[in-house]
């Protein structure tokens, strides 16, 4: 695994709304078929959204809400498996604990289980379908 440097940034929803959207769009509704009014919730505006940048294109997206859930984190196909989703987490995460949050949660789909252990999730409760794809709720205490 190649390790890409990209820069990542916490913003509001405001901020990351036009960079974040078009990876959203392309990973979860073109490659996997989530319906569009899914993908993009009422629970965007209250979220704070890492965006990450290379060479002043933007690669990955990721959300975090005030309440420790982690979701939507996509990178962009031709940047996969270089660490981008990895930093994302980081910053997701460090970016919480700053902020008082003491229990992250979320919805990983099931092949990305191996990916959130790494980051100390443990898997909690049984497998459900979402958006037609399962997942499995982790859940990870600072």
């Amino acid at each position: 695994m190649k390790s890409t440097a990209a820069s990542i940034q916490i913003l509001s929803w405001e901020q990351a709304q036009a960079w974040a959207c078009p990876i959203r769009l392309e990973v979860f509704v073109k490659e996997q078929g989530v319906p569009k009014e899914l993908e993009l919730d009422e629970d965007d505006p209250l979220a704070w959204h890492a965006v990450a940048e290379l060479d002043t294109l933007i690669i990955g997206t990721a959300r975090l809400q005030k309440n420790g859930k982690i979701g939507r984190l996509a990178v962009m196909q031709a940047y996969r498996l270089q660490g981008v989703a990895s930093a994302m987490m980081n910053a997701l995460l460090k970016f919480g604990q700053q902020h008082g949050i003491k229990e992250f949660y979320l919805h990983a789909q099931i092949e990305a289980l191996p990916f959130y252990e790494r980051f100390g999730f443990v898997a909690n409760g049984p497998v459900f379908n979402e958006a037609g794809i399962a997942h499995q709720m982790m859940k990870r205490a600072t």
